[in-house]
């Protein structure tokens, strides 16, 4: 009896066989994707990076193209749109520093004056009462260990010159990092044409049946991350332009610092009111309690506001994600990846649950075999 084997059973044999031995070899495995991992992070940010800055290039190329419509001209789109892209993000930046540093040095020196203050009445407190006096005269130097205490002061600082250096590697890893990933984003955008063009011929070569499905499922995934990105930003930047206004008009302290920290925290679905409400009630609490609870009355009808009329008109049904997978997003997404899982899940969840209802649609509208027949 002649057995016919096919290349599906061949192909099934191979991957069970790599599964056993990654299986059985554990541990090599995990160190080895540990590795690879490590290697390709700057590769991994760099593709985000490109993604992000590519959403602007597209805006500064289509102003580019009306501005200028000679052929000779349309050499220099690529690199105009990077140039004002990178720069405008740049600026961005700066524009942000410049508003939260010099009210978050004004706060830290008020806590540390107060956290002074808060000490010398301590001290005064012990020594109008006598107290530090008799602790003083309760320690008996002469029976001191002054072994163990040399001892310890070595090894605390040996553990301090430790800790300092693995921080600043840290520093210097991350930072170079960055800036790997930044120069590999530009790659990216100056060849992504043509980079195009080789995904879709190899895709083409190799895909076979699942070439167009494929392809659709990214172009799903792109629409919906494009459009949350694009309208989150718009939204938080109305809000938190709205929360620097309406701080100054009110008189309350540190604005800008608040403002900003408005902007970044409303980029999180739900949760994002909610933290950017607590810092600044913190924050301005240390100020005058009055003003604290100003604010928070202040934020939370601008909140409101922003609800119910500014994100619907500037985002409005892009996302296309039901409140409940919303609030589902959200949660998974903290539990793995913390504040950039909140934010990024979103979008992911929002492109499965598209895509789930278009396929559900086709499976509904197609005809059974019974009808067929």
């Amino acid at each position: 009896m002649k057995i016919k084997i096919n290349r599906r059973h061949i192909s099934l044999a191979i991957v069970a066989f790599i599964l056993y031995l990654a299986i059985r070899y554990w541990p090599v495995v995990d160190k080895l994707l540990r590795r690879v991992y490590s290697a390709i992070i700057p590769l991994l940010l760099g593709c985000v990076v490109a993604y992000i800055v590519n959403l602007v290039l597209r805006q500064y190329e289509g102003l580019y193209q009306r501005l200028f419509k000679g052929d000779k001209a349309q050499r220099f789109k690529r690199a105009f749109g990077l140039v004002c892209s990178y720069l405008t993000i740049i600026l961005i930046l700066a524009f942000v520093v410049r508003m939260v540093i010099p009210e978050l040095v004004n706060c830290i020196e008020m806590l540390v004056a107060n956290h002074g203050k808060t000490v010398n009445r301590f001290l005064t407190y012990f020594q109008e009462n006598g107290s530090l006096k008799e602790f003083w005269q309760s320690i008996d130097l002469k029976h001191f260990d002054w072994n163990k205490a040399g001892k310890y002061l070595t090894v605390g600082v040996g553990g301090t010159v430790k800790t300092v250096m693995s921080t600043a590697s840290s520093i210097v890893s991350s930072v170079t990092t960055m800036v790997v990933a930044i120069f590999f984003s530009v790659y990216l955008l100056i060849f992504k044409e043509k980079l195009g063009r080789q995904c879709r011929q190899l895709l083409r070569t190799y895909g076979g049946r699942i070439e167009r499905p494929l392809l659709h499922i990214l172009k799903t995934f792109d629409q919906s991350y494009s459009s949350y990105i694009v309208g989150q930003c718009k939204d938080a930047a109305i809000l938190g332009a709205a929360c620097f206004v309406g701080m100054k008009i009110l008189r309350l302290p540190y604005a800008s610092m608040i403002g900003v920290v408005t902007c970044f925290t409303a980029l999180i679905p739900i949760i994002g009111a909610i933290l950017g409400a607590s810092v600044g009630v913190v924050l301005i609490f240390a100020v005058s309690p009055m003003k604290a609870l100003i604010f928070l009355i202040f934020i939370v009808v601008l909140q409101q506001f922003d609800n119910r009329v500014t994100y619907p008109l500037v985002v409005g049904s892009s996302i296309g994600l039901p409140s409940v997978w919303v609030f589902a997003a959200v949660i998974i997404g903290g539990g793995f990846s913390g504040v950039v899982g909140m934010m990024m899940t979103v979008p992911l969840f929002a492109a499965i649950y598209r895509l789930i209802v278009e396929d559900v649609h086709r499976r509904q509208n197609k005809p059974t075999i019974t009808n067929q027949q």
